[in-house]
């Protein structure tokens, strides 16, 4: 192998995977089995233990009240008011409205429940995944943004001290929780970062507004960070099959003498990156050529029978949709169904392809529940989220699990789940009242009051919500914060330890004293920071994120 036909890089710039499989696939693999040794040996000695993101975003904003953020109360949708009422009892404004089914006769059924193994309380809407609780850890004290697109944009970029609009050009410095995982990660990744969302596929924002680099932008960082759509399964394995073809004029530009003796550049600290990169690249190549034991053909990923039923994909799951919103035009995730994107979750990340993953929902805004209180009243109740939650997030998400915590990773005699962290949140919560005082207040004639009072949105956008986190490095089965059942507010809690501050009445939820100054109602930019915690990075410094970790969610 000639000296001036290998790869190289100025100024001790990293090669990355991609490069690798590019000149094997033209040149073969350089170096005697005597290199290739030391390529091994040396990418082992570096001891970087391999770990694993899933973001599990469920769009559109869940129903808190009746999840991770409990509270019981009446239904006041139950009730039977004469028509133009202005004044009832309970008072308009003071009226809560559960979703069908809350009230008396099936309390048990919808009424918030404590798992009697972790002393989790939590609502009906996660009664499937119960099983899952002794391995979560929860916050119900948790914030979510109002603004769809806003609140989706710090879940992946976590929360400045500066407001920093999402219209603007993103800055270097930037990076979402995704981008600064898979820096330190994946850079002996071919496909390190993958994900199911589409920044503006929620119809909410005019694409005209947001060229590219401003909004979610998902080429900051170095190469093998960036964003990779996952699409479909059969446009990944598209992509797959042509990993070897990459070419672009950044790595041509890099094209320099590698090494005179790549012995001693394996042995180089300066070429850490490199030589992982090296190395991974070698074990793909013989993957995707069968030299291997575990042999990665890029057609036949996804297809396995035993695997699907495992994860109870059916054809139909691997289709796109697309929806109008608002009036624009339809849009699409170009996404599959949930439980097609964990089935290709485990295998990318279990054939070494991949590290870090957002899974979010397929349909656009199906968790946006709004109903104004007209349909509210005759239909009983709110609408219910259940069956949704079952599909896009307990089903699958118990199949993973399953999944990881019964595959070891390698020979090292740790599971999947060992090295793994899971994150699931929505950007926002839903309201179960509506506030008629400006409308009572208003010099309108009474029928027209009413009219507008029966008009009233009362399952809008809301900022109580909640988070949860599992995986091999979370202290699972404990619950941190609540929701007050007289304020329906977060109770703020202390970020040393987790718990409430006494200044609030533990269940009540109303002000008893001067705040904490150290207690928070967490918000996304805790969970970026502690996503990063737990997967052993320090977040300091990395994007602009400038809240610290929930200390008390990792395992000691």
């Amino acid at each position: 192998m000639k000296r001036r036909t290998l790869l190289g890089a100025a100024a001790g710039t990293a090669i990355g995977v991609l490069d690798w499989l590019s000149f094997f696939r033209r040149f073969g693999v350089p170096g005697t089995p005597k290199t290739l040794g030391f390529a091994e040996a040396a990418a082992q000695n570096m001891g970087a233990e391999p770990r694993f993101l899933i973001y599990w975003f469920q769009e559109g904003g869940w129903d808190s009240y009746s999840m991770f953020s409990p509270v019981d109360t009446p239904n006041h949708a139950l009730l039977t008011i004469p028509a133009n009422t202005l004044n009832p009892s309970p008072a308009w404004s003071s009226q809560i409205y559960r979703p069908r089914g809350y009230g008396p006769a099936l309390a048990s059924a919808v009424a918030p429940r404590t798992h009697a193994a972790t002393g989790i309380t939590y609502g009906y809407l996660a009664d499937d995944g119960a099983e899952l609780l002794p391995d979560m850890a929860i916050v119900s004290s948790h914030a979510g943004n109002t603004f769809h697109s806003g609140g989706r944009w710090e879940y992946h970029y976590g929360k400045y001290a500066s407001y920093t609009p999402m219209t603007a050009a993103r800055r270097p410095v930037e990076r979402t929780v995704m981008q600064a995982f898979c820096e330190a990660y994946g850079s002996s990744l071919p496909l390190a970062h993958v994900s199911w969302h589409r920044w503006l596929s929620d119809g909410e924002l005019e694409e005209a507004n947001y060229p590219e680099g401003t909004g979610y932008y998902g080429k900051l960082g170095p190469a093998y960070a960036h964003t990779n759509y996952g699409r479909t399964p059969t446009e990944m394995r598209n992509r797959l099959a042509l990993l070897g073809n990459v070419t672009s004029a950044a790595r041509n530009a890099r094209i320099r003498t590698y090494t005179d003796d790549l012995h001693q550049a394996f042995l180089q600290d300066k070429t850490g990156e490199t030589v992982r990169s090296f190395d991974s690249a070698v074990r793909i190549y013989k993957q995707l050529n069968g030299s291997s034991g575990v042999v990665v053909n890029p057609q036949t990923m996804f297809t396995d029978a035993a695997l699907r039923a495992e994860f109870g994909v059916q054809p139909s799951d691997e289709a796109t949709t697309s929806t109008s919103v608002n009036g624009n035009p339809a849009r699409s995730k170009d996404s599959p169904n949930v439980n097609v994107q964990a089935l290709m979750t485990f295998e990318l990340m279990t054939k070494g392809l991949s590290a870090g993953f957002f899974i979010e929902n397929r349909q656009i805004r199906g968790y946006d529940t709004h109903q104004d209180r007209r349909g509210i009243m005759a239909s009983r109740g709110q609408n219910d989220q259940k069956a949704m939650l079952n599909k896009d997030l307990w089903t699958p998400l118990k199949a993973l699990v399953r999944k990881l915590k019964t595959t070891q990773y390698g020979t090292s005699g740790k599971s999947y789940w060992d090295l793994t962290t899971i994150v699931l949140c929505s950007e926002m919560g839903r309201t179960i009242q509506g506030d008629v005082a400006s409308i009572l207040a208003s010099s309108d004639p009474d029928a027209t009051k009413y009219t507008k009072i029966m008009e009233q949105d009362c399952c809008q956008h809301w900022r109580v919500n909640s988070v949860a986190f599992l995986g091999g490095t979370v202290q699972g089965g404990k619950q941190y914060g609540r929701v007050g059942t007289s304020s329906l507010e977060a109770i703020p809690i202390r970020l040393n330890d987790g718990s409430l501050d006494p200044s609030f009445d533990p269940v009540t939820g109303l002000s008893r004293g001067t705040k904490d100054p150290n207690s928070v109602v967490t918000h996304a930019g805790h969970v970026y920071a502690t996503a990063l915690d737990l997967s052993g990075i320090n977040p300091a410094g990395k994007g602009l994120n400038t809240a610290p970790p929930m200390p008390f969610i990792k395992k000691v």
